[in-house]
C-alpha cells in the first residue's frame, strides 16, 4: 500500500517521544528504526553509546538485541524443516544424542520434541537471570548442563514457560543438523542474504570496531558498565548485536510475508514458514500492564515471537529481548506492513513501552486501512437474505443454500423469525457487508425502526451456499 498521509509534524513527535522516554527511564542511550512497506523510512537516535568517553549514539550503533535473537533461530529451525532435514515433532534426543541420557521430569512424561523447544513448552524453568549471564558456555560446559543439570519444572507440553535453555539447545540441533556451527549457518542464511554486515554473535568484536553501545546498569544513583558477555554455545537464545539499518532489513523481511500470494519467493526462507511463526502455538495468556495503561491484549508465543490481539492495531507481532546493559523490543504490524524496533543501553530497559506508544502515535496519524470487498459467493448470499427479509419467506428465487441449512432450521421458523424481526424493524436497506474471510462476513440492514445485524458462512463446496446465518435486531 502506499504510504500513510502522515502530518508533517509526526516523525518530530516520535522524536520527542524517544528523548522524553529515555530521559524518563534513564537510558543512557537508545535507537529506534520505523520500517514501512520493506525500508527503513526513519531512525531516531538519542543519548550517548559511551558515557565515559562521551561519544554518542548513532544509526550505525551496534546494541546487543538479547531474547530477539530467538526468531531467528526459530526461522534457522524452519529452514532445516522445509528442506527435510528435520522434524518438529521428533524427540529432541533423535538430533541431540546427549539429551537421550537426561532423566524425564515424571516417568509418564512425554520426551522433549523440537516443538517444545520452540513454543517453551518443554517444562525447563524460566532461567532469565541466568541465562543473561552464560551466553559464552563452551559446548562442553554445554553438555555438562545437559548431563547434569536440574532442567524440569514439569513435565513437557503443560504450560508455557520462557526457557532461555531451550534456545539454546535449538543452537545446537542447528549445529548437529547441518553439520556446521550454528553462528555460521546463522551467516550465511540470513545475515549474509540480507545484507546485515554489521549484525554479529561476536560482540566484544564489535565493541572492538568502535561503533558499539557500552552496556550499563543503575544502582540507586551510581552507574556501572556491565561486562560484555562473549559469543559461546548458548549464543542461539540472546546472542545477537546489530544496527538500526540491519535490523530494518531482517524486520523488512519478515514482514514481506504478508499478505499471502502466488508471486515466487525471494527471502531465504520461505513466506509461510515465517507466517507460521506467529501463529499461536503455546497456550494464550492476558499479559499484565502497568496501572494507567492500555489494557492487555489476548497473546500467545509463537515460534520465537508473541502474537497479540490487539483492538486498536490489529495483529500485533512482537518479543522483547533483555541483557545486563540492554534492554529491547521489535513490535510488527503486518496488516499494515509496518515495524518499530527500539534499542537501548541499560539492563532491561523497558523498549517495549516505547514501541508500543510510537505504534500507536503512527496509527493516529494515518488514514484507516482499506476494506476488502466481499467475494461474489459472499454477496451473493447476502442479496439473498436480503431478498428474503423483504419477503419475509426464506424461501423462494434462486437462493444458495448449503443442504443443511433448512434440515437444521426447517424453512418455517425461518419465515417465523423473518416476520418477527421485519414487526420491530420495519423494512431495510443493505447497507454495508464486512467480510471475515472469503467464505464469512457480517452485514447490517438499515430498518426503519432500527437496524438488523447479520452473520453468514457459507459452505466449502464449489458452489457454496449459505450453512449458516445468524441474525440480530438492534432497535433505535
Amino acid at each position: 500500500m502506499p504510504d500513510p498521509a502522515y502530518p508533517a509534524n509526526i516523525y518530530a513527535e516520535i522524536d520527542a517521544a524517544c528523548a522524553a522516554f529515555a530521559d524518563q527511564e534513564r537510558i543512557p542511550g537508545l535507537a529506534l528504526g520505523i520500517v514501512q512497506e520493506g525500508r527503513l523510512v526513519h531512525a531516531v537516535t538519542v543519548g550517548l553509546a559511551d558515557r565515559e568517553g562521551g561519544r554518542p549514539v548513532e544509526a550505525g550503533t551496534a546494541f546487543r538485541i538479547a531474547s530477539m535473537t530467538k526468531n531467528m533461530t526459530a526461522l534457522a529451525i524452519l529452514s532445516l524443516r522445509d528442506r527435510g532435514w528435520l522434524q518438529l515433532d521428533v524427540p529432541l534426543a533423535h538430533y541431540v544424542p546427549q539429551f537421550g541420557a537426561v532423566k524425564p521430569a515424571t516417568r509418564d512424561s512425554a520426551p522433549v520434541t523440537v516443538r517444545h523447544l520452540l513454543t517453551h513448552t518443554a517444562g525447563f524453568v524460566t532461567d532469565d537471570p541466568w541465562g543473561d549471564r552464560v551466553l559464552g558456555l563452551s559446548p562442553a560446559e554445554l553438555d555438562t548442563v545437559i548431563a547434569t543439570g536440574h532442567l524440569f519444572a514439569r513435565p513437557p507440553g503443560l504450560a508455557f514457560e520462557y526457557s532461555n535453555l531451550g534456545y539454546a539447545l535449538l543452537g545446537r540441533v542447528l549445529t548437529n543438523v547441518s553439520g556446521e556451527p550454528y553462528q555460521a549457518y546463522m551467516r550465511h542464511t540470513f545475515l549474509e542474504p540480507l545484507g546485515m554486515a554489521h549484525t554479529t554473535f561476536d560482540a566484544p568484536a564489535a565493541a572492538a570496531r568502535g561503533d558499539y553501545a557500552f552496556g550499563y546498569r543503575l544502582d540507586g544513583e551510581t552507574w556501572s558498565r556491565e561486562r560484555i558477555e562473549p559469543d559461546g554455545e548458548v549464543g542461539a537464545m540472546g546472542g545477537l548485536a546489530t544496527t538500526v539499518p540491519d535490523y530494518a532489513r531482517y524486520v523488512s523481511f519478515l514482514l514481506s510475508a504478508w499478505p499471502a500470494r502466488d508471486e515466487p519467493e525471494s527471502g531465504p526462507v520461505r513466506r509461510s514458514s515465517v507466517r507460521e511463526m506467529v501463529l499461536w502455538h503455546a497456550p494464550p495468556f492476558v499479559p499484565e500492564t502497568p496501572s494507567g495503561t492500555r489494557a492487555g491484549q489476548p497473546s500467545a508465543y509463537g515460534y520465537g515471537l508473541n502474537h497479540s490481539t490487539d483492538v486498536l492495531l490489529g495483529m500485533r507481532i512482537h518479543h522483547a529481548g533483555g541483557l545486563p546493559g540492554y534492554g529491547s523490543h521489535v513490535l510488527m504490524l503486518p496488516e499494515r506492513g509496518w515495524g518499530v524496533f527500539a534499542f537501548g543501553n541499560r539492563t532491561y530497559a523497558p523498549m517495549s513501552r516505547l514501541t508500543l506508544d510510537v505504534a500507536e502515535r503512527l496509527h493516529a496519524a494515518s488514514p484507516p486501512l482499506p476494506v476488502a470487498g466481499p467475494t461474489p459467493a459472499l454477496a451473493r448470499a447476502v442479496d439473498a437474505i436480503v431478498a428474503a427479509y423483504a419477503s419475509g419467506r426464506i424461501e423462494g428465487g434462486d437462493r444458495p443454500f448449503a443442504v443443511n441449512f433448512l434440515l437444521d432450521m426447517p424453512a418455517a421458523l425461518r419465515d417465523a423469525e423473518l416476520a418477527a424481526l421485519k414487526r420491530r424493524l420495519g423494512e431495510g436497506r443493505l447497507e454495508r457487508i464486512e467480510p471475515i474471510h472469503a467464505l464469512a462476513g457480517r452485514f447490517v440492514l438499515a430498518c426503519a425502526k432500527g437496524r438488523l445485524n447479520g452473520s453468514v458462512t457459507l459452505s466449502p463446496e464449489a458452489d457454496s451456499g449459505i450453512q449458516k446465518l445468524v441474525l440480530t435486531a438492534a432497535e433505535a
